[in-house]
């Protein structure tokens, strides 16, 4: 798994373009104005600055104790930077979405700017709606699901078993990594944008030695 992510992170050089309407600013060489050497997640949300993977807000900050919602954690996951996304830019002209206003689900406008990376999400098999069909692209994202997203996206060995919850393969590869945070304690807990660089720069460093969340303490 540390070969395949290394080779991903090392298309960092070819970064895209920020989507059209996206929230973001451009990627920043000075550190983020908010994200002080104090803060618990200072060193994993500046090493993957200094990258090129993860990007702040137009006023310099990173709001790391803010949650993130489907929409910004799609757009994060689906990037050269985490994963193979060499189709991402041809996905919205694929012969089944291509003649749609909507991608694979009514409430994702073709136009949105997290549109590219949920139809490369979707096809990839890295998301689902929900029961409703909608993508609810503005609703904060839990943890588990983000673990699903993270585990499949980094090609993580996982299987889903009879008679378990469908997150526990997930969570449990980002156990045995020792990629959960102590700050995240439930299964359903809303994920910060601090808790989520936390775990991409655990993975990608081969972090074990630092203080982390075994799913067996979690509780719903």
């Amino acid at each position: 798994m540390r070969t395949l992510l290394s080779l991903f992170l090392a298309l960092a050089v070819i970064t895209p373009a920020l989507a059209q309407n996206s929230p973001y600013a451009p990627f920043r060489q000075e550190p983020f104005t908010d994200v002080s050497e104090s803060n618990p997640f200072y060193e994993a949300i500046d090493s993957l600055r200094e990258r090129n993977i993860l990007q702040g807000y137009p006023e310099g900050d990173f709001r790391p104790e803010a949650r993130i919602n489907r929409a910004e954690f799609v757009f994060l996951i689906t990037n050269p930077l985490l994963m193979d996304t060499m189709a991402l830019n041809v996905c919205l002209t694929s012969e089944d979405v291509k003649d749609s206003q909507t991608i694979y689900f009514p409430d994702v406008d073709r136009g949105a700017w997290y549109a590219p990376a949920v139809c490369h999400a979707k096809r990839k098999g890295l998301i689902n709606g929900y029961p409703n069909g909608k993508y609810m692209p503005g609703e904060y994202i839990n943890f588990v699901e983000a673990a699903k997203i993270i585990s499949s996206a980094m090609a993580l060995q996982t299987k889903e078993e009879p008679g378990e919850q469908w997150f526990q393969p997930y969570v449990q590869a980002l156990s045995d990594e020792h990629a959960i945070p102590v700050s995240i304690k439930t299964f359903n807990q809303m994920l910060t944008r601090g808790e989520m660089a936390e775990m991409l720069y655990r993975m990608h460093n081969d972090i074990t030695d630092r203080s982390h969340r075994v799913m067996s303490e979690m509780t719903y």
